[in-house]
């Protein structure tokens, strides 16, 4: 098994997706494509099991069902999973197709209320403590990250820190974690209703029509820097 997610995580990319409309409501998905691994190790796969899984989750829902596990947690994590409510998953995996796509999608009314989206899938780990799962070598709670989001007419801003309680980390858990993600990459995709007239990130593409924003960055910048995918975009007068 922990092979097998190695292979998962080095061959995985993660794509993060925000289109911001006029009045500043918008949508935000992440993206996480492991055609890759289906493509190496689709047809092992198929053999243990020719069902296809084609499944969305809402997250509203599956809070209701297990809304007495989470009366009991910390008013911090049950404030943590409230703005979880309006994200839906959407998962795809076909061994006979190589399909492997993850999406989670989330609208927002303006995006200084958006939580990181990896982030909330960390602060929805409580809801499965009671589960009994093959534990990796390596403690991922070190790699948290801590984003905000701002927008107005002039700027986008997005800040990415390291959340402190992963301060401690140590160096021998730090290098086998970012050499599993070693092949992974992180994109992020942003559209917005004015013109760019500048990005922080000189690594930038910036489309023909001067909307959109999209920044690659190895997985492993996520992990090591992840102040390094800070960002902010100056838009036209």
């Amino acid at each position: 098994m922990l092979s097998l997610m190695a292979a998962l995580l080095s061959s995985c990319n993660f794509t993060e997706n925000i289109t911001i409309n006029e009045n500043g409501s918008g949508s935000m998905t992440m993206d996480l494509d492991g055609s890759q691994l289906m493509a190496l190790a689709g047809e092992q796969m198929a053999k243990e099991t020719d069902k296809r899984m084609d499944t969305i989750i809402t997250f509203k829902e599956m809070f209701a069902a297990k809304k007495d596990s989470i009366a009991k947690l910390p008013k911090e994590e049950q404030e943590r999973l409230k703005k979880m409510e309006n994200f839906t998953l959407k998962m795809v995996v076909d061994a006979q197709t190589k399909e492997f796509n993850f999406k989670l999608l989330n609208d927002f009314k303006k995006i200084e209320d958006v939580t990181d989206l990896m982030e909330s899938l960390n602060s929805a780990n409580p809801l499965n403590k009671n589960k009994t799962a093959e534990k990796l070598p390596f403690d991922t709670d070190k790699y948290k990250t801590k984003t905000s989001y701002s927008y107005n007419s002039k700027k986008f801003k997005k800040e990415v820190s390291r959340a402190q309680e992963t301060a401690d980390a140590d160096n021998d858990s730090i290098n086998m974690f970012a050499a599993m993600f070693q092949g992974s990459t992180y994109t992020v995709n942003y559209k917005f209703p004015k013109k760019v007239k500048s990005v922080s990130n000189k690594n930038a593409q910036i489309s023909s029509d001067k909307k959109q924003v999209t920044i690659a960055y190895p997985f492993t910048d996520y992990l090591d820097d992840p102040k390094s995918m800070s960002l902010e975009v100056e838009f036209e007068k």
